[in-house]
This record gives C-alpha cells, sequence and structure tokens, in this order.
C-alpha cells in the first residue's frame, strides 16, 4: 500500500528507512546521509476533510504524528486526499509537521524528492 510505496520512494531518496507501525497505522522513520531524521505518518484517503473544515475524522492521525517530545524528528504526513483549511493550519502551528497531500504525492513518487516538495534541509 501506501507505506511500501512511501518507503520505496524515500529510499530512492537515499534515506535509511525502518519501518515501525505504531498502534496498528503504518509509520515509518527515516535518516539521511546529513543527519535529518523523518517520523512519516499516514492518513487514509477516507479520512481525508477535502470538503470540510473542521477536524473530525483526521485529528487523531495528525495529533500522532506532532505528538510532543520528539523535538529532533521531521514529521511528515502523507495522505492520498487532500487536507482541509484546518489541517493545514494545524500542521503549521505544530512547526515541523509537512503535510504530503495527494498532488504531492504525485509529484514524489513521479520522481521529485521530498526535498524538492519543501522540505527542510
Amino acid at each position: 500500500g501506501l507505506a511500501v510505496a512511501a518507503e520505496r520512494m524515500l529510499q530512492r531518496d537515499g534515506w535509511h528507512v525502518i519501518s515501525m507501525p505504531d498502534a496498528g497505522r503504518p509509520r515509518l522513520y527515516a535518516r539521511d546521509r546529513g543527519g535529518r531524521h523523518l517520523d512519516v505518518g499516514f492518513r487514509p484517503a477516507d479520512e481525508a476533510s477535502a470538503h470540510q473544515d473542521t477536524l473530525v475524522g483526521p485529528a487523531p492521525t495528525l495529533r500522532e504524528a506532532g505528538r510532543p517530545g520528539v523535538d529532533s524528528l521531521i514529521r511528515v504526513v502523507v495522505s492520498r486526499g487532500s487536507y482541509s483549511r484546518t489541517d493545514v493550519l494545524w500542521a503549521s502551528r505544530q512547526g515541523g509537521v509537512h503535510l504530503v497531500d495527494g498532488r504531492r504525492l504525485r509529484q514524489w513518487a513521479a520522481g521529485t524528492s521530498l526535498n524538492g516538495l519543501g522540505l527542510p534541509r
């Protein structure tokens, strides 16, 4: 599924990836040669709130990705769907949470690296 594809794309981009599911949900941890560390979580497309401005379904996944106390990680939440304005505002307030929606996911799959999609260096 999506986690396997993301793992392969991270490896293609030069990341060392470890799969570490959390509470039954796929989760990846990755590091690159430059010392950056990623915490990659996934939000199922059926939880996406593309046509809503409230966090009814997606909140647990997003909060899980930005859990406090893990300061050295760049957090990435990947979804095949899209994110609502509320999701984007929430992520921007967390500091270091990056959302990869379906459009960016397709760009990543087509060969654009996460760096090319705006991941901080």
